[in-house]
């Protein structure tokens, strides 16, 4: 349960993000009260620091802290676009097929685009010209961290940072979302302003919107700037969409009731609406969660949200002994030769005492701590 100061500290929050997305002044006398330290710094765990910055910006002179949340947003929005423009430039100039993602489309949908802050650019690519698409990476300068591992590759130089997809959902994780978006280039619509760019139609885009808040929500949670995200597309294009196409898409994966209840929800929260006692739980989920979800959250789903020894054994046993799952994932080649598996026991324990030991710590004590919620 959230506490009642994070509650109040939230509910400040809220009410600037929906003063900035709904063009509204913040009540000054209102703002006052607030304290802003408190607010500014669950802003950051949610990326919502410049959505509330350009609110209080209308309404007062911005103290430094505010200050900087806004001179931030206005400077990575100017370097992000700037790095963005290099890669496709090149993606074009090599004739590879490209569709911009998530926050890049987004942030054309808030009043300003610099408040809809971004911590990365997501493009999906064709599948069939990873190589050379990290070939281009690496000749802009970026040094790639991930290659083939996941559903995409991560590049990073200084605090720009590129996900190149492949994919749009992990095939491991999510089967039944890759399996729906495995062939997602036939729905893609051309661009007419260049040469290898795609977009989707608002429908598709929405429907993606939700299935991408989805996996996050099921798997470590996901805080109030996806929420935001629903309510800000919803405000600006509902009255066009095609609910029919849309509800059959999301039945189709099951998650409908997901969507009605999250449109509503985010629909209450940021149109400063009253929320019944289950609606403001649910949103206490989303607060909790910061922006990227929590090692809490994630704990509970590979526990099947069971604290006891048992379930906690478990989990230890699979981390030592991996399975074919995680083989294939993670260990492809120990996957195709499995007598290199004895070799592999050996190795995971030193990498994670020795190379990744922060993270090994991090999720022992986790695990250790892990108690279930009372519903």
């Amino acid at each position: 349960m959230i506490q009642e100061n994070t509650n109040r500290t939230a509910a400040d929050l809220i009410y600037l993000v929906s003063c900035a997305v709904n063009k509204k002044k913040p009540d000054l006398d209102k703002c006052c009260m607030m304290d802003m330290e408190a607010v500014n710094n669950l802003a950051n765990l949610h990326m919502l620091s410049a959505a509330a910055a350009y609110a209080l910006k209308s309404a007062m002179p911005l103290t430094p802290l505010w200050l900087t949340a806004y001179g931030n947003a206005t400077r990575n929005q100017i370097l992000f676009n700037a790095a963005r423009d290099d890669v496709l430039r090149e993606l074009e100039r090599n004739g590879i097929w490209y569709l911009p993602l998530k926050g890049i489309i987004l942030k054309n949908e808030y009043p300003i685009s610099a408040m809809r802050e971004m911590s990365d650019n997501d493009i999906l690519c064709d599948a069939g010209r990873m190589k050379q698409v990290r070939d281009i990476m690496i000749s802009l300068g970026y040094k790639n961290t991930e290659f083939g591992r996941d559903n995409h590759d991560v590049y990073k130089k200084k605090q720009l940072s590129f996900e190149m997809h492949r994919e749009l959902f992990n095939r491991f994780l999510f089967p039944d979302l890759h399996e729906k978006y495995k062939d997602i280039k036939s729905k893609l619509i051309k661009d007419e302003n260049n040469g290898s760019g795609y977009h989707m139609s608002d429908e598709d885009l929405y429907v993606y919107l939700v299935c991408h808040l989805y996996k996050h929500y099921i798997k470590a949670g996901t805080g109030l700037r996806s929420l935001l995200d629903i309510y800000v597309f919803n405000k600006n294009h509902s009255s066009s969409l095609n609910k029919d196409y849309i509800a059959s898409e999301l039945d189709s994966m099951g998650i409908k009731d997901f969507e009605e209840r999250t449109r509503r929800l985010a629909q209450k929260t940021f149109s400063f609406s009253t929320l019944n006692e289950t609606e403001q739980k649910e949103l206490e989920y989303y607060i909790g969660s910061c922006c990227h979800g929590t090692d809490e959250n994630l704990m509970a789903v590979k526990l099947n949200s069971d604290d006891s020894l048992t379930s906690k054994f478990r989990y230890v046993r699979k981390r030592l002994f991996p399975d074919e799952k995680t083989l294939e994932q993670f260990h492809p080649v120990v996957y195709r030769h499995r007598i290199l598996y004895p070799f592999l026991l050996i190795f995971r324990p030193f990498k994670g005492l020795f190379i990744t030991r922060k993270k090994l710590v991090r999720e022992y004590k986790s695990l250790r701590n892990y108690k279930k919620q009372e519903k």
